[in-house]
């Protein structure tokens, strides 16, 4: 070590560098201690061994009077690294960095806004390590505390790793050099471990910001972005979403004072988050709608279009009793009859399927699948006269469906080989003992659209490329694409009544699934355009119906993965058709729910006529709201719950009857 004499120095500055396997020390003071060390300066330089990538980089562990001294790199220029002195009775504050490089605050990079300042740029950032994933994600956080005090600006950012390694802990205090990145959403500083060092360890947490969002969509996206990547608690959420597929959990804060949050909700659908099993903990058991999680803490990200939160503590859960499994009602008279629509949730067969890109389940499985709904059939439909029905992979996993034992009656299958990439049919069932089948056809429309969605398309909306298949407009000359992937399926048929005059009139049942909104994402609907040309398509299907067959009552169901108030919706109802779902009570109109929000996917919609009328009709709520987890845990294996992630729609159709008064006659003089 050599130690010369200089003028006296008045700022502070530590450098350190590892372009070998060298430190340099270079200028460094503390503010406010130059009148204990004046006219010193110090050249210092350490040798330490050759970093690896399994290395945690750290530091050089100076004796505490070294860090009260000025380590110059003589005159030459340097890139300036300050460091934190928690040791010592001085403001626990970042000294400021010098000459070519400076910190920018987390704050400042996270800003007021959606995207990130800086993006695409280079930065230096120092904060405390309050969540770890580095090894498993190769992400962890930095939070800053004393950035600023500005509620708009989040005092944290993610750190993403190109490759994961053991790099930081939490608690650790880091300083990152990387580039400023939005993922999807998430602001991030991507950079590698050797960008990494750590100033101090087994620093104190900051303390969690109690999340209270607001409704309004717009608000509460706002408000989510202001906090992302801050260590967060909630004291009570209300679970509004089962633990789904993904094992994430869709909570509102209890301080909203909502239990079931609808897709059509005035207030907004803000507010909802997902407790995410990739945290320190996850919820066991998974949890169903109106359960409760209290003493939530963890760190808050946005992936997925979703906001949510990575536990760091083991929450308190509060699990109520399962209502009882529903029941269908049951006939009022032997003329009526019951329909009901059922999504079977991929039920695919044992066997590959070479054509499609279908699921190949083992048996064990598929004969669980096959015994679930098997039992909603019998246990909560009653076995109802007819049931649409939609992903079937074939004719055959149909057959083995209603040969269950559980199944009473004999069942009839009417069904079609459909375009499906994934081999996903739409069928009928019927009672034998009161259906007669007339006709069946399966319908397909052409359509100009190049979304890259359909049979033809090549799955790709980004860069959407459709075949052409077929003629759009008469000529001859193929210009089109087949809009269905899953062709309607057209049944007239005849319900055996002995009441007059329904005897022998009959229905057009119209089975549907329409097309999914998979690849829709929060900014772009990529998929609802070709989901009204399918609606387009079945209303004027539908009027031409009610054109040729005026005595016919025309019933369309399934599955149509829309809303009420969708274009798709609108284009059906202006047909005539009308939306029985409607009748049901608000508070328990709904058939599906996606990331915490209670919504109408699936329909019964009628064009009454003469014969037949639709007075009532109910959801049975058997899916929803119940975790995925009950569709595979051997334990619920004898329950219908879990039988399909969409809830059933039973109506119930009565004949219309018309009554002949005698005529009199009293003449009078």
């Amino acid at each position: 070590m050599v130690i010369h004499t200089s003028q006296a120095i008045n700022s502070a500055a530590f450098h350190h560098a590892y372009p070998t396997n060298h430190i340099t020390c270079s200028y460094f003071i503390l503010q406010g201690l130059d009148n204990l060390f004046s006219d010193v300066t110090i050249t210092l330089t350490i040798v330490l061994p050759k970093a690896t990538p399994h290395m945690v980089k750290q530091r050089p562990k100076l004796p505490h009077f070294l860090l009260l001294i000025a380590l110059v790199f003589n005159s030459v220029s340097f890139v300036s690294f300050p460091a934190k002195f928690p040791d010592y009775a001085i403001p626990s504050k970042h000294l400021p960095a010098l000459l070519t490089d400076s910190i920018t605050p987390i704050c400042q990079i996270q800003g007021k806004s959606f995207s990130a300042n800086f993006l695409g740029q280079s930065v230096y950032i120092q904060g405390i390590v309050t969540f770890d994933l580095d090894t498993k994600k190769g992400l962890f956080t930095l939070q800053d505390e004393t950035c600023d005090s500005d509620p708009h600006t989040s005092n944290a950012i993610w750190v993403y790793l190109a490759a994961k390694a053991d790099v930081v802990h939490a608690g650790d205090f880091v300083e990152v050099h990387g580039t400023v990145k939005e993922y999807f959403g998430r602001t991030e500083i991507e950079t590698t471990y050797d960008n990494i060092w750590i100033l101090s360890q087994k620093n104190l947490l900051p303390v969690p910001r109690e999340l209270t969002p607001p409704q309004n969509n717009g608000d509460s996206n706002y408000y989510f972005e202001n906090h992302e990547a801050m260590l967060v608690s909630i004291a009570s959420a209300n679970v509004i979403g089962p633990t789904d597929s993904y094992a994430d959990t869709w909570v509102v804060p209890a301080s909203l004072g909502l239990t079931r949050l609808f897709q059509d909700d005035q207030n907004g659908t803000g507010g909802v988050l997902a407790i995410d099993d990739a945290g320190y903990y996850k919820l066991d058991p998974p949890l169903k709608v109106g359960d409760q999680v209290k003493e939530i803490v963890g760190v808050l990200d946005e992936s997925y279009e979703a906001y949510r939160i990575y536990l760091l503590n083991a929450p308190q859960i509060s699990e109520i009793p399962a209502p009882p499994i529903p029941q269908a009602s049951t006939l009022p008279d032997s003329d009526s009859f019951r329909l009901a629509t059922f999504n079977l949730a991929n039920l695919f067969d044992t066997v590959d399927d070479p054509f499609v890109n279908d699921q190949i389940l083992s048996n064990p499985e598929y004969q669980r699948r096959l015994h679930k709904r098997a039992l909603a059939i019998h246990d909560v439909l009653g076995e109802a006269e007819l049931i649409a029905v939609q992903e079937a992979e074939n004719i055959q996993v149909l057959s083995d469906l209603i040969s269950q034992p559980q199944i009473s009656p004999d069942y009839g299958v009417v069904w079609e080989n459909s375009s499906d990439l994934r081999g996903m049919d739409v069928a009928l069932l019927y009672r034998t003992d009161r259906v007669t089948i007339r006709a069946f056809d399966q319908k397909q429309g052409c359509t100009s659209l190049k979304d890259g969605l359909g049979p033809d398309g090549n799955q790709n909306v980004t860069y959407p490329e459709n075949e052409t298949t077929c003629d759009t407009n008469g000529d001859d000359i193929n210009d089109g694409n087949r809009l269905f992937s899953r062709e309607p399926l057209v049944v007239f048929l005849e319900v055996l009544s002995t009441g007059a005059p329904t005897e022998n009139v009959p229905i057009i049942l119209i089975v549907c699934h329409f097309k999914s909104k998979v690849e829709d994402t929060p900014t772009y609907l990529y998929t609802l355009a070709r989901r009204t040309e399918e609606a387009e398509f079945i209303a004027q299907l539908v009027q031409s119906y009610q054109a040729q067959y005026p005595e016919y009552t025309v019933i369309v169901a399934g599955d149509l993965n829309d809303y009420p108030t969708s274009p798709p919706l609108q284009k059906l109802k202006a047909s005539g058709l009308t939306d029985l779902t409607l009748l049901t009570e608000y508070s328990n109109r709904y058939s599906y729910v996606y990331h915490g929000i209670s919504q109408v996917t699936d329909y019964i919609l009628y064009l009454p006529a003469k014969a037949w009328i639709a007075k009532s009709i109910e959801p049975l709520h058997l899916n929803a709201d119940y975790p995925r987890d009950w569709a595979t845990n051997l334990a619920k294996a004898d329950s219908p719950i879990g039988s399909s992630d969409h809830d059933l729609w039973q109506a119930i159709f009565h004949p219309t009857r018309s009554y002949y008064l005698p005529l009199i006659l009293n003449k009078s003089r």
